[in-house]
């Protein structure tokens, strides 16, 4: 295979475009080929092609590997180079190389690196892709450039340096995956490189040219090449200077050389920059060795001899200056030499001050320093003070560097800054750079010791130079400020390292410190942002200063948290471990001695400790704490020494630490060695009385094995047997001895155990056995059973625990276990697997086939059925008798089992056959109950499947319809086939054959039944029959749905019903155009769209209607209507197209014949009228021809079949009509010709015609039908006559007139026979319209009436309309003729038709009967018959109506209104027959109540049915039905009547349903109870009967139940008013129920015995109580029961908590408990007060303390104290002596202050909603106490600090709050007014700000209660009165029960509240009390 066919093309392409696009665009010398990408590309393919080696070597690099001449295979180079080189002036050549020829390369070049992984199966590099894709990752390409700053092409050194450093050392630090290498040898490998690179740098410089110098002419050095001596030559001048001017040049390149100085020569040695480093030093004489070394070798060929030598001839004075240039440059040379000599010794040294850490550089500065003297003493040209303060500067350049680096991790740039503060996050990063910055400071500190150290030893030399004449200061500058930022830094990261600890160890309280601390540090890097190792920034340390100043005032802070954590811990281990914690983190000195001085304050406090365990021991010892199972000795023996490690553990602390004071700790020894003595002794005493109690313990073991209570066995092994086993092994693992007989026990521990453990088992084995007998056996096994026992009796008899046999009867217990384990296992598995299986499969079996996606025509579902139905019936009979065989399997193996117990277990043995038969009729029940459920299922599965559904399907649902029904065309109906009762009658069929299934299973032996078989049982069953009656009905129920669908396609019945031939008549009535044909043929053709669009299949429930059928039928009358309009538009347009073509064919065969002289004047008439014709048509001819055109298009349009002929006549049309033209153009000419003899003959007939004319004239005047006197009969034949001569007459004037037009002569005129045409038009309009009028009223005189009165008289309007019609045409003939007896006479025969138009229409009316006709009848005296084929409108006209208009009128009005109320009542009957009552569901009972908003509007429509009947009953044309509306408005009434007084019934018995439903109330009120059970059976029957028939008429008129609503009435008004005896009761028993509503104090009696059920009712009951914690306390001991529920805690709604003095215990009835409650509540609350008032002298020496109190004590408490408090101060002040009251004035201001600052403190803490709260109340108080102590709000008033007597009106007016210790009671006093405290507990309440206006009110109200008077604030709305009121209880700890008055409220509820209010001891705030009516006012007055 070749090479080619193996490389990747992709790759190909892409290698060479992108080496051509890098050289393209890459920087370049300017005389460089730099082109466009398209030229650079061109070059490098045309390249690549040239040469067989460039393309192989491409191929090769590709697929990584060369085949040699022997076939074997190589790898290939990884590397292709694409380089250039200069080969002219401005031209270069690209070539192609791996790595070995890039030195040639002038310019520049591309690389390109291969990356395809090793394949392991050929263990040789995958080829590059193919892919596209791939190639990016493949394939890494880049740019070489030349060394632009070398004179000279590049190297191959030089490139080869490139490639490493821009190639593979890149690449070599971005790989990831080294194989097995370590990252070691990783660093290793890539260290080695970077030092190749190096070396080669570093030969590089070796061969840096020199400045070349100029070489004499060789044709000046010709004459001595030829043997010519030195002196000649020096003869000529020319030569002569020739050769000065070459020496000059050596001299000046010479002395350049000489005089180069490096880089910084000129700079102070201490201002090198800080990158400048000792290598530097050696490479740059390294660079000027190998310089002279050039020059030298230039100086010394052969030519520069012959020119010395002819300037030492000549004597030049250039020469002597060349001798001292070149002792200059020698001595220079040698310098450079020895230097470079000297420097590479020290090269390793400066690679390691390079490369290596601190902690590596540190080793090796000895021996440094050390070769640095010995140069300094020995080198004869560095040996100099400018040399070595350059070197030393230069190694502490590189040093301080090092130290960067490390300290960096070698992260440099803007980074830098940021990694290290990077390095500080995690604990094991910062220790690392800590230690790396202490490395650099001890770094510098051995630097500076081993300079001092060599200079000292070389000052030991008198003589040689000495380092001490160094200036140090430049030396070690630098470093020492670096070294000054490093311990800054140092001092920053401990710092932070320290406060790191710290969060670690979580303290609490520590977390807003160490936040802080680091919030500093923040502060600290956005200050020092810049590189913190950057010793010459100032910004690092004035941010160092700042940072210093923060942390020495955190660290006060934090001195303040140490003092206060110490004096928060009360336990002394706590104290030990948290100092000890302290010191392990604290190493700043100024918290170590702190912490030092902590010891002597925790031994003090553990003296404390000990008086605390010495108490607790004396308050315990009795009964000792324990943990859960541990026994009582070793407990309290536990105990005792958990006590004596609890203060021994201090005291060995306190041991080791030796600057306790050993004089103050005596007493503290002395106690702790007294408590741990008692504690000892404590042990010894309990041991000792356990002792003495084994004996009594080791008798249990004298009991039966077994006891039996209540049936049960239970293993009877004493208890005390197990607590001396558990006592003495717990003692052994505390290391305490115990007695012998003590062990004896614990030896027998297994052997009492195993026994346990198997007569354990065994009775669990017995109690498994009797769980898992099937109960209907159990009656069977009495004998098993029973053999049983006899073996277990033994072990409840004579047993004992001692007993040696216990091993055979155990086993004896477990073989008849076993034994009965068998039976039963036996029985269950036969009823198992056998009955139940089979039971279960019968249950599952399914009588039916229904598939769930597949529909049937009825035949198919028939056959499927039965066919399904007998073999489902097969199979069950067959798991019948499998049923009964298991039955009788069971029966035998029982009594098998009997049967093999021996005679002596059981004695009597008989045989139970009324058991067995029992069992049998029990499995046959079974059998019955499976059947019965399979017939259901199968049954409700034929209901679901062919049922009716609550939604339609359609074609794409899932789940088919059952049925396939089609819909069926057939006129004048749409029709389902088969029918609706066709499809019901299948499915009753299968229903039966079902239900008939079971006739065919066998019946069972021995099984006594009344019924023969199990059908007969079945047949009988309700739901058996209830899903049959459902079944039989189901089809029928989509009647409506079905009729719904088929009505829809009522929209097209027009297609069928109307009649096609009659509809396209009227549509032509219309004169249509072409355009309205157009919109015809449309709508039918978009009917055929939309029955296409028609569902195929419509699913209805279980029908699917199949539409096909129907669509074809509906599309076929679709386009046999779009036909009909087709044919009979194509009959127009042919008709059109056979008109003009007549007319065409006419004229043509007009102009057929030419006129000739002799033809009449006629003829010539009708020629010149054929000619006048076309030229009149021309201008309309396109209007005729294109209609007709546009006919045909649109009939081909629409697919109509036209004949070919006919579609031939339309496009011949216009070339007929071209020809009909051109005929008449030549017909024209020609009779032009012949007109002159045309002309005479014309004037001789025209006179004779005029006389003609007059005679006519003067014959129709004398005898025309215009003479007088003549009848219009004689006067219409007489117009005939005329009519027909002056036809004749007129066709001569025409012909006539049309000659002399033609011949351009005087038209003659004819009056006469223009004015008897006029006169005979006249007379023919007149005697036509008189004909018609009469012919047409003697036509609808014929007309029946029934034909006329359709739609309301519709039929008799068309013929007045047509009357009309002749009216207005009467109307609009000629005046003249309205005075003619036939105008007359027609005017009087249509007025009086029209007359009757109105009179016709009433009768026509629908209201009409016979009872009216025969009205009319008696009126017109006109009999007729009403038939209606008989009764016609001509009877009416014949009975002259008119003359008896208002008679008929008054007969037709009646009849209307009767018809009328006749509708309206009819309405309301059927309204009513439809109207239902709506039932809702109660609690689940079923639908037991009237819906309420559907009964009102039920109410609601009888009202309005009220009113409409009784307006009816009111009018006096009710007379024919006034029976009828009657007996409805009687009904009405009855039935709205009846429906109030159910509503209320119902509820009265809703209100007491609840009630009673819970047996609390019951049980208080039996009677009641009872007699409301009576009143629901009640009332659930009525519901019952209404849900069943829920008619509203038909249920609640004239119905019994109904009766029955007085008296349940009745009933539930004595069951509500003893429960109101009841209610009063209890409240009266706990006032606080009077402030409840009736329905929540219902709710919480009804639960009464369920205490927790309160807890959503209790914030009714109380003002700040929501909830109450209930806990269950165990029995005491000796007491039985399952323990008692206790309240322990109270919680307000703002989620306080409270714990109560002593647990309420919710024992008795509700509002017992409920009354311990209040009475605990305030206990509780009063006991805290008083706890509370204690604190104040506290308080007065350390407000602080507060903080704590607050945390300690409620809210209200908390308040209580703040005024407490406040008032103690005020009083003490006001009370002291006048020599203190400055102090005491002072002392006063202080804690007001500071109290009112420490709350303002609070509130801006991290504080609950609650605690805001309840911070915010006491400032609001206590802000209104600093302002009257010190500047009161109201005018007038002196501050209390101003006054000097305690007596003072403004100090007596404010609410004191005083503590009576006496009296433990706290007393408010406002004026001379005492109140006592109520304690009611009020949560967390706000509290009013207090203005002067509220300390009026205060001091009003409380003086009027003072005398026992009442308060009533008044004022605007929402000015404060009410919570005035309100606040002011809160501050006496009062309830206050707030009332919003209304006029609603009467005397009784007034009473209510004023009860409990007076007997609960509550305040009563009654808002808005003017609104309340007077009456009730005079009750208030009087209580």
């Amino acid at each position: 295979m070749s090479a080619s066919k193996e490389v990747s093309e992709a790759g190909r392409k892409y290698v060479l475009s992108r080496v051509a696009d890098l050289l393209a665009v890459s920087t370049a010398p300017s005389d460089a080929p730099d082109g466009n990408f398209k030229d650079m590309l061109k070059s490098v393919e045309e390249m690549v092609e040239s040469s067989t080696q460039y393309t192989d070597m491409l191929n090769n690099f590709l697929r990584g590997y060369d085949v040699v001449e022997d076939g074997s295979k190589r790898l290939f180079s990884s590397t292709l180079l694409f380089c250039q080189r200069k080969v002219a002036d401005k031209k270069y050549e690209l070539f192609m190389s791996t790595n070995d020829t890039g030195g040639e390369m002038d310019v520049r070049g591309a690389y390109v690196i291969r990356n395809t992984e090793i394949n392991p199966k050929t263990n040789w590099p995958r080829p590059v892709s193919q892919k596209d894709v791939d190639l990016v990752q493949e394939l890494s390409v880049g740019i070489i450039e030349v060394n632009k700053q070398a004179k000279t092409p590049m190297t191959f050194l030089d490139f080869h340096r490139q490639l490493l450093d821009n190639v593979y050392q890149p690449i070599l630090r971005k790989q990831e995956k080294w194989g097995k290498a370590t990252d070691a040898q990783r660093e290793m490998f890539q260290t080695c490189i970077q030092e190749h690179s190096d070396k080669l740098e570093e030969l590089m410089t070796e061969y840096v040219e020199a400045e070349k110098a100029v070489m004499p002419d060789p044709a000046y050095m010709k004459p001595l090449s030829q043997g010519m001596n030195y002196a000649k030559v020096a003869q000529d001048v020319k030569n002569v200077r020739h050769f000065e001017t070459c020496v000059e040049n050596w001299i000046g390149v010479a002395g350049r050389l000489i005089d180069e100085k490096p880089k910084h020569a000129d700079s102070e040695p201490q201002n090198i920059p800080e990158e400048v480093g000792p290598l530097t030093e050696l490479r740059w004489w390294k660079e000027r060795s190998a310089k002279f070394v050039r020059l030298t070798e230039q100086l010394a060929t052969p030519d520069v001899k012959v020119v010395v030598g002819v300037l030492v001839a000549a004597r030049s004075v250039v020469y002597r200056q060349w001798q001292q240039v070149d002792a200059s440059l020698t001595d220079a040379s040698n310098e450079a030499k020895e230097n470079v000599r000297y420097l590479s010794s020290l090269e390793s040294y400066f690679d390691a001050l390079e490369k290596e850490s601190p902690s590596v550089i540190i080793n090796i500065l000895p021996a440094l320093v050390n070769n640095i003297k010995m140069m300094y003493t020995i080198a004869r040209y560095y040996s100099t003070e400018q040399h070595m303060m350059t070197l030393f500067c230069k190694i502490t350049n590189q040093l301080i560097q090092a130290c960067k680096n490390d300290i960096r991790q070698n992260v440099r740039g803007s980074q830098s800054a940021a990694h290290i503060w990077a390095q500080t996050t995690e604990a094991d990063q910062l220790r690392a750079l800590i230690e790396r910055l202490q490395a650099c400071v001890t770094l510098k500190k051995r630097y500076k010791d081993e300079f001092y150290r060599a200079s000292e030893r070389l000052a030991l030399k008198a003589s040689g130079p000495q380092l001490a004449s160094l200036n140090d200061l430049h030396i070690f500058g630098k470093f020492d400020l670096f070294c000054k930022r490093v311990v800054k830094l140092v001092e920053i990261f401990e710092t932070i390292e320290q406060f790191q600890s710290l969060s670690e160890y979580n303290i609490d309280g520590m977390k807003s410190l160490i936040d802080r601390f680091f919030d500093y540090v923040e502060d600290l890097k956005k200050k020092a942002a810049h590189d913190p190792l950057d010793q010459s920034t100032p910004t690092f340390d004035k941010a160092f200063m700042e940072f210093n100043k923060n942390i020495a005032e955190l660290e006060c802070s934090l001195q303040v948290f140490i003092n206060s954590s110490f004096e928060n811990i009360t336990s002394t281990e706590n104290a030990l471990a948290l100092l000890k914690k302290f010191q392990l983190i604290l190493n700043r000195k100024t918290l170590r001695s702190d912490l030092e001085s902590k010891y002597m304050v925790i031994f003090h406090n553990y003296g404390l400790d000990l008086e605390n365990v010495q108490k607790m021991y004396d308050r315990q010892k009795t009964n000792p704490p324990m943990v859960r199972n541990v026994t009582p000795v070793a407990g309290s023996i536990t105990w005792a020494r958990q006590l004596l490690r609890r203060i021994e553990g201090p005291m060995h602390n306190f041991k080791e630490n030796k600057n306790m004071n050993q004089k103050e700790s005596k007493k503290i020894i002395r106690t702790y060695n007294k408590i741990a003595r008692a504690l000892i002794e404590y042990e010894t005493l309990y041991l000792n009385g356990w002792k003495q109690q084994i004996a009594n313990m080791k008798s249990g073991l004298n009991a039966t094995l077994l006891i039996r209570s209540e049936g049960k066995l239970y293993v009877n092994f004493d208890i005390t047997i197990l607590r001396l086993i558990k006592e003495a092994k717990a003692l052994m693992s505390l290391g305490i001895p115990v007695p012998a007989n003590a062990k004896m026990v614990l030896m027998q521990e297994s052997k009492f155990k195993v026994f346990y453990g198997q007569l354990s088992h065994a009775i669990s084995e017995y109690d498994r056995v009797v769980s898992r007998i099937i109960p209907v056996t159990k009656s069977l096994m009495a004998r098993n059973f029973e053999i049983l026992d006899n073996i277990i009796r033994p072990g409840e008899v004579s047993l004992t625990w001692t007993s040696m046999n216990i091993d055979g009867y155990i086993a004896r217990v477990l073989t008849g276990l076993q034994r009965l384990d068998t039976v039963v296992t036996q029985v269950n598995n036969i009823v198992t697997n056998r009955i139940q299986a089979n039971l279960k499969f019968i249950s599952s079996t399914l009588l039916v086939n229904l598939p769930e996606n597949q529909s049937f025509s009825l035949e198919q579902f028939v056959s499927l059925q039965e066919k399904h139905i007998k073999a489902q019936s097969e199979l069950m009979d067959i798991k019948n008798c499998e049923v009964e065989k298991a039955a009788d399997d069971v029966i035998d193996t029982i009594l098998a089992g009997q049967k093999a117990a021996p005679d002596a277990l059981c004695p009597g043995r008989s045989e139970n056959e009324e058991e067995v038969l029992a069992l049998k009729s029990h499995f046959n029940n079974l059998m019955f109950k499976a059947i019965l459920t399979t017939t259901t299922r199968s049954l409700n599965l034929i209901k679901k499947r062919v049922g009716t559904r609550g939604n339609r399907t359609d074609f794409m649902q899932v789940g088919k319809p059952f049925f396939d029904v089609h819909v069926e065309l057939s006129a004048p109906h749409v029709q389902l086939h088969p029918s609706l009762e066709e499809v019901q009658r299948a499915i009753n069929q299968s229903a039966n054959a079902v239900l008939k299934c079971s006739k065919y299973i066998s019946h069972w032996l021995g099984v006594q039944e009344t019924e023969t078989n199990f059908f007969e049982k079945i047949a009988k069953n309700k739901e058996i029959v209830k899903v049959i009656l459902l079944l039989t009905g189901g089809i029928h129920r989509l009647n409506k749905q079905v009729m719904d669908y088929l009505n829809s396609f009522k929209r097209y019945e027009y297609l069928w019903l109307l009649d096609k031939h009659e509809e396209y008549e009227k549509f032509l009535e219309q004169e249509p155009t072409l355009q309205m044909f157009e919109q015809e043929l449309k709508r039918y053709k978009a009917v055929e769209d939309d029955v296409d669009g028609i569902q195929p299949s419509y699913g209805i429930g279980s029908l699917s209607l199949d539409t096909a059928r129907f669509k074809s039928a509906l599309k076929k009358e679709a386009q046999e209507w779009k036909a009909q309009y087709a044919k009979n538009l194509h009959q127009k347009a042919s008709r059109d197209l056979a008109r003009i073509q007549q007319q065409i064919d006419e004229n043509e065969k007009s102009l057929q014949n030419a006129i000739k002289e002799e033809d009449s004047l006629e003829d010539l008439r009708m020629m010149m009228d054929t000619l006048r014709d076309i030229r009149e048509r021309e201008s309309e001819v396109d209007l005729l021809f294109e209609p007709v055109q546009e006919n045909y298009a649109m009939l081909k349009a629409n697919n109509a079949q036209i004949p070919k002929d006919e579609e031939e006549q339309v496009g011949e049309l216009w070339h007929h009509w071209r020809n009909l033209r051109a005929k008449a153009e030549v017909r024209s000419d020609e009779i032009a010709k012949l007109q002159n003899g045309f002309k005479t003959r014309l004037t001789r007939e025209v006179d004779g015609f005029q006389s003609v004319v007059k005679n006519f004239r003067a014959d129709f005047d004398a005898h025309g039908p215009m003479c007088e006197g003549i009848s219009p009969s004689d006067a219409m034949e007489r117009l005939n006559k005329y009519q027909r001569l002056f036809e004749d007459h007129k066709r001569s004037w025409t012909t006539f007139q049309a000659g002399e037009e033609l011949f351009g002569m005087p038209v003659h005129e004819y009056p006469e026979l223009a004015k008897t045409e006029k006169e005979l038009g006249l007379l023919e309009k007149l005697y036509q319209l008189y004909v018609k009028v009469i012919q047409k009223i003697k036509g609808y005189a014929e007309t029946l009436w029934v034909d006329l009165k359709q739609g309301g008289g519709q039929g008799f309007v068309a013929l007045v309309e047509e009357v009309n019609r002749f009216q207005q045409q009467a109307q609009r003939l000629p005046k003249a003729l309205k005075t003619w007896d036939a105008f007359l006479e027609l005017k009087k025969y249509i007025d009086d038709f029209l007359g009757l138009e109105e009179m016709i229409s009433a009768l026509a009316h629908p209201a009409m009967r016979e009872r009216h006709w025969k009205n009319i009848m008696q009126i017109t005296s006109h009999e007729w018959k009403l038939d209606e084929d008989l009764f016609k409108l001509g009877d009416i006209l014949e009975a002259k109506m008119l003359n008896f208009e208002e008679d008929i009128q008054d007969v037709t009005m009646s009849a209307q209104k009767e018809a009328d109320i006749e509708k309206k009542y009819k309405e309301i009957e059927k309204n009513w027959k439809d109207t239902e009552l709506v039932l809702g569901e109660f609690k689940h009972r079923g639908q037991l109540i009237l819906r309420g908003e559907e009964t009102n509007q039920i109410k609601e429509s009888l009202e309005e049915s009220q009113l409409q009947v009784g307006s009816m009953l009111a009018s006096r044309f009710v007379a024919p039905f006034r029976t009828e509306v009657s007996e409805w408005m009687a009904k009405l009434s009855a039935v709205s009547e009846k429906i109030g007084l159910w509503q209320e019934v119902q509820s009265a018995w809703v209100w007491l349903e609840a009630v009673f439903a819970g047996g609390d109330i019951m049980k208080q009120l039996p009677m009641e109870a009872k007699r409301f059970a009576q009143i629901d059976k009640t009332w659930v029957k009525i519901m019952t009967k209404a849900a069943e028939q829920k008619n509203v008429i038909g249920f609640c008129y004239e119905n019994e139940l109904l009766d029955l609503l007085p008296n349940l009435k009745d009933q539930l008004d004595q069951c509500q008013k003893q429960l109101q005896s009841y209610l009063e009761t209890k409240r009266r028993a706990f006032p606080r129920f009077y402030f409840v509503s009736e329905t929540v104090l219902l709710d919480i009696l009804s639960q009464a015995s369920d205490p927790t059920a309160i807890q959503g009712n209790i914030q009714s009951i109380f003002d700040g109580v929501t909830g109450v914690k209930f806990e269950k306390f165990k029995p005491a001991k000796g007491e039985t029961g399952s323990g008692v529920i206790k309240i322990t805690w109270l919680y307000s709604p703002e989620g306080e908590a409270i714990q109560l003095l002593e647990p309420v215990p919710c024992v008795g009835n509700v509002e017992c408990w409920l009354l311990a409650l209040v009475e605990q509540m305030c206990l509780t609350v009063k006991e805290v007060a008083k706890r509370c008032a204690a604190e104040v002298p506290t308080l007065q020496g350390n407000l602080r303390h507060f903080e704590t109190c607050l945390k300690t004590y409620v809210a209200q408490i908390s308040l209580l104290l703040v005024q407490i408090l406040w008032t103690t101060d005020v009083q003490e002040f006001l009370s002291g002596p006048k020599s203190e009251q400055k102090q005491l004035r002072e002392a006063a201001d202080r804690r007001i202050n500071d109290l009112k600052d420490m709350l303002v403190e609070l509130t801006r803490t991290d504080l609950t909603k609650m605690d805001r709260i309840n911070v915010e109340t006491l400032i609001t108080i206590h802000v209104h106490q600093q302002d009257v102590w010190k500047a009161p709000p109201g005018k007038g008033d002196t501050p209390l600090k101003k006054l000097r007597d305690g007596t003072a009106f403004d100090w007596l007016k404010q609410a004191r709050f005083y503590f009576r210790p006496e009296k433990e009671e706290v007393i408010i006093q406002i004026a001379d007014a005492d109140t006592l405290y109520c304690n009611e507990y009020l949560g967390v309440k706000e509290r009013l700000v207090i203005t002067p206006l509220t300390d009026r009110c205060y001091i009003t109200l409380s003086q009027a209660l003072a005398m026992k008077l009442g308060g009533a604030p008044a004022g605007p709305a929402g000015t404060g009165k009410t919570e005035t009121t309100k606040d002011l209880a809160r501050t006496y700890g009062k309830l206050c029960i707030v009332t919003n008055c209304s006029d609603q409220l009467d005397y009784k509820a007034m009473g209510k509240i004023i009860k409990g209010l007076s007997q609960a001891n509550a305040w009563g705030c009654f808002d808005e009390f003017n609104r309340i009516d007077l009456p009730v006012l005079s009750v208030v007055a009087q209580q």
